[in-house]
């Protein structure tokens, strides 16, 4: 049996094209979910066609998204009960041969990974070997992504860097990029963003991250920039980290280039970025998405461990606001085409499963195929 265990919208955005792929071939597979999203990860999951979770370990803080340190001590505690007194009668349910999957750098990941060696079942980590180079920062990613490494037993990797920082380990796989890539794929072309043929030129923004959010003078700063420099006017997305901090500072400010968005669902999000002129993120995901598609973004972080389209569609702003206004008045040289994916990453992941016989397929559609 195979078993995700995932608790964010970006998890369930990746490991869905590795559940369609399976799907196709009549391999049997459960979702646990520990909602350290909430709302936002109940949305997603029938929007990406996933059926309903076969296990709620956890309900974020009491049923609501958590947004402090405390609440996420609190959440890790009933992931943690959760284990502690369900893991004997599954381990005893469980059919020989079973797997757990986890995927990235988030808390859930870990927990994940806990949860699968408590289970005595290996544990497969995609998009591993990640590393910034400080466990420090991000954080807590960096260290998620060290602790992931250190316990799961198949690694697959999106590049041969990520593959050198696992050497020496065994079982590490080379999926050739990112599920990120299948995830555009699979919905690229399904969705228009404005539904009105030709939209006005827009760049599009989502900073939301704990260390960017909790310095209000580096929020403020970095909203002065794009008002003062962006040539064209911002949509600017906020979810329930980031829409107090962002929000009440554009209206203090009197910005009116920004328009506010809330989050959307992830194939008109996917459109919503492909006719964009320039994206400005700090979301590891929307890199690998954007760097598929081919949009000129701005990584505006610190660090990062990700590598898609730097040298091409993407550059890191090191939170040096003058690298952000160069980028404004520059961002056509980083158009590229999306171009075509020779690779699909799930698909390498569900052939390694199958065969190491952790994946038993029942059936092939021949006649539909998984999208990608």
């Amino acid at each position: 049996m195979i078993i995700f265990i995932y608790g964010t919208t970006a998890e369930a955005i990746k490991i869905a094209p590795v559940a369609r792929r399976l799907d196709a071939l009549g391999v049997p597979y459960q979702q646990w979910v520990t909602q350290q999203h909430t709302e936002s990860l109940r949305r997603a999951i029938p929007e990406l066609g996933l059926t309903p979770p076969d296990r709620v370990i956890a309900d974020g803080w009491r049923g609501r998204p958590l947004q402090s340190p405390i609440q996420m001590v609190g959440w890790v505690f009933d992931v943690l009960g959760w284990t502690m007194r369900n893991i004997r009668s599954i381990r005893r349910s469980l059919p020989a041969g079973s797997v757990v999957i986890v995927h990235g750098d988030t808390v859930t990941t870990v927990l994940g990974t806990f949860i699968g060696r408590r289970l005595r079942v290996p544990v497969a980590h995609v998009e591993a070997g990640l590393r910034s180079g400080d466990w420090r920062n991000p954080f807590p990613e960096e260290l998620d992504r060290r602790i992931v490494g250190r316990f799961a037993d198949i690694h697959y990797v999106p590049s041969e860097e990520a593959a050198d920082n696992l050497s020496g380990k065994p079982n590490v796989v080379l999926t050739h990029g990112n599920t990120a890539k299948d995830a555009v794929r699979d919905v690229t072309g399904r969705a228009s963003a404005s539904g009105e043929g030709e939209a006005e030129p827009y760049g599009l923004v989502l900073l939301h991250r704990y260390e960017f959010i909790s310095v209000p003078s580096l929020v403020r700063d970095t909203l002065r920039t794009l008002e003062a420099d962006s040539p064209l006017p911002l949509r600017i997305i906020v979810d329930s980290y980031s829409s107090s901090a962002i929000a009440l500072a554009i209206e203090e400010l009197g910005f009116e280039k920004f328009t506010l968005m809330t989050k959307l669902e992830h194939s008109e999000f996917v459109a919503t970025m492909s006719e964009a002129s320039f994206i400005v993120t700090d979301s590891g995901g929307i890199q690998q998405e954007a760097a598929a598609l081919g949009v000129p973004t701005l990584i505006h972080r610190k660090v990062t461990e990700g590598r898609e389209g730097f040298g091409t569609t993407a550059v890191l702003s090191g939170w040096d606001l003058g690298v952000l206004s160069q980028f404004l008045s520059s961002y056509r040289d980083y158009r590229k085409s999306g171009g075509t994916i020779e690779e699909s990453p799930s698909d390498v992941i569900v052939a390694d499963l199958v065969a190491r016989g952790l994946a038993v397929p029942s059936q092939v559609e021949e006649s539909n195929p998984p999208r990608g």
